[in-house]
């Protein structure tokens, strides 16, 4: 009896984190991301914090920044390791913002690629202010890249620091980056 319930105890523990890692952060999705307005406040409620915690995502509070995750391409398809992808956006409301690529297991990809993330230092804006970068395993030498060597299925995180106060109160007002999946596998 002390074995069955030692196993029940385990795999409920074991299902409640896999749970609280796949929930996302709650709130609201515009375009395909997904953001909490009380990430890293003291309005953060107990799954908030606990998912928090588990993806070691370490929050500012709302006006240092604010943090969307995005898990599907604009297709709606998983992001995977295997496939090229190409970021679209334009200005974001904010003094600096970066998209980094989190593995299945919460960490960065394990690779020596040093392209684990794309920031606004890297981009160049064309006339229209709309800026490219790939997510990829590979580089491409034409724009800046975010590799995924390593990362099997993955998610994106944009983090946008100093907000403005629209962009705070008003997610659905923030022009999100495109995901467009460009190939998958060895074409391209």
């Amino acid at each position: 009896m002390i074995a069955v319930a030692t196993i029940g105890l385990a795999v409920g523990a074991a299902s409640a984190v896999v749970s609280l890692k796949h929930v996302g952060m709650g709130g609201e999705e515009h375009m395909g991301w997904s953001g909490s307005r009380v990430t890293g406040s003291t309005e953060a409620g107990p799954v908030l914090r606990a998912r928090v915690a588990l993806t070691g995502l370490l929050a500012l509070n709302r006006s240092q920044a604010i943090y969307f995750t995005r898990t599907v391409d604009d297709l709606g398809e998983p992001l995977r390791e295997e496939c090229h992808y190409r970021l679209v956006g334009g200005p974001l409301p904010g003094k600096w913002w970066s998209i980094t690529a989190y593995a299945s297991d919460d960490y960065l990809p394990q690779n020596e690629d040093d392209a684990l993330s794309v920031d606004a230092s890297e981009v160049t804006p064309d006339p229209r202010g709309l800026w490219q970068a790939e997510v990829a395993p590979s580089p491409n030498p034409a724009m800046p890249w975010l590799s995924t060597r390593h990362a099997g299925s993955f998610d994106l995180t944009l983090r946008i620091y100093n907000p403005s106060q629209q962009a705070q109160q008003d997610f659905g007002s923030i022009a999100f980056p495109k995901v467009e999946r460009i190939s998958c596998g060895d074409s391209r």
